[in-house]
């Protein structure tokens, strides 16, 4: 049997792209290091942005994955992922500075 020619293949470059986006997970550690001392220091008892620092690489794994998914059938779903992914990063470092 054949492989459906409706399912294109993911491009090179879009397969770079979600690499580059995925790769600020790498500064998790710096990230949870920074959080401990910006959130002891102002003895800040919500556990939101604790939540969130926790779950920023689950977070990171699911969104690059769905994105490299679904890239063949919806591709605005996975700009959408992409920028969201960006956005994330964004305000967690806002977050902790």
């Amino acid at each position: 049997m054949e492989k459906e020619k409706s399912s294109r293949e993911v491009p090179g470059w879009f397969k770079i792209l979600i690499l580059i986006t995925a790769l600020p997970v790498f500064a998790w550690p710096w990230l949870m290091n920074r959080a401990t001392f910006v959130f002891v220091e102002k003895a800040a008892g919500d556990a939101l942005p604790w939540a969130l620092v926790m779950l920023l690489p689950l977070y990171v794994v699911l969104s690059t994955w769905i994105s490299y998914r679904v890239y063949s059938t919806r591709r605005e779903i996975s700009w959408i992922l992409q920028g969201l992914q960006m956005l994330v990063y964004l305000v967690l470092f806002v977050l902790i500075l």
